[in-house]
This record gives structure tokens, C-alpha cells and sequence, in this order.
């Protein structure tokens, strides 16, 4: 068996029902000897363009082990259900994991090679708290 991710956009209006269209292509996963890895909801996003007028669209991704039979059957009943703005499945690399947009990312360290701070601990200041004020000398 492959591991596969679909991601599918609900319509707003059809967002409430999430949860029955998820239960829905879980069971034709698994109606076609499937196994389901991961349900994951990214929830309400704002969509990159319009699609059928609308700007926004609930996500979610499936991950499941299954066979391109089931996969064909999955996009089919996909097709045929009303709600769904746009859909996409690939084939899935077992060794990458899956980030949900939601986790916080990695900032990388902007400051130039030069800046004499860029290799201090960055939670030095933090446990510092707020620098005080400093007063002009006075001449």
C-alpha cells in the first residue's frame, strides 16, 4: 500500500458539515481495503483566488495507505459530492512528515553575518526582560 494525501476545499456555506463529508471518504478508503494515517482540519483559510465566487473555504487533509483503485473512487465520490471547491491528491513520501499550517515555523536569524549579536543565545534578552531607559549624558 502507497501513502496518500488528499486535501480538499469545502464551501463556506457547507463548512458545519465537515465532519459527515470526512466520515464519507473515510468509509470509500476503507470500503476499498484502505487504511486511514491522519485526518487533519485546517479549518477556515482564505483562498488564493476565487473559486465559484467565494474567497474563503474550509480545508482538510487526508493521509491514508491505499491503492490507486481507491484513490480513483475516493476523487470520484470527491467529484460527485456538492461543496467541494477544489481538491488535490499526491502520492506521499513516508519519510516527510505532514506540517499543518497552524504549527509555528522556524524564523530564520535575518541579521547580517557582520552584526556582533548573531551568535548570542536569543533567549539571553528574553530572560533579561526590557531594557531600561537610558538618559542622555549630560554635558
Amino acid at each position: 500500500m502507497i501513502l496518500y494525501e488528499t486535501l480538499f476545499v469545502v464551501h463556506p456555506e457547507k463548512g458545519p458539515r465537515m465532519k459527515e463529508f470526512i466520515e464519507r471518504f473515510k468509509k470509500v478508503i476503507e470500503g476499498q481495503d484502505g487504511t486511514m494515517a491522519a485526518v487533519d482540519e485546517w479549518g477556515a483559510r482564505d483562498l488564493a483566488y476565487r473559486i465559484e465566487k467565494q474567497a474563503r473555504g474550509f480545508y482538510t487533509l487526508l493521509r491514508y495507505h491505499a491503492t490507486g483503485k481507491a484513490v480513483d473512487e475516493l476523487e470520484r465520490n470527491i467529484r460527485l459530492t456538492d461543496g467541494i471547491l477544489r481538491y488535490l491528491t499526491v502520492r506521499a513520501d513516508e519519510s516527510t512528515p505532514t506540517v499543518s499550517p497552524s504549527t509555528p515555523r522556524y524564523v530564520e536569524d535575518t541579521r547580517r553575518s557582520d552584526d556582533p549579536r548573531r551568535n548570542e543565545d536569543p533567549r539571553r534578552h528574553a530572560e533579561e526582560g526590557v531594557p531600561k531607559a537610558v538618559e542622555p549624558p549630560v554635558e
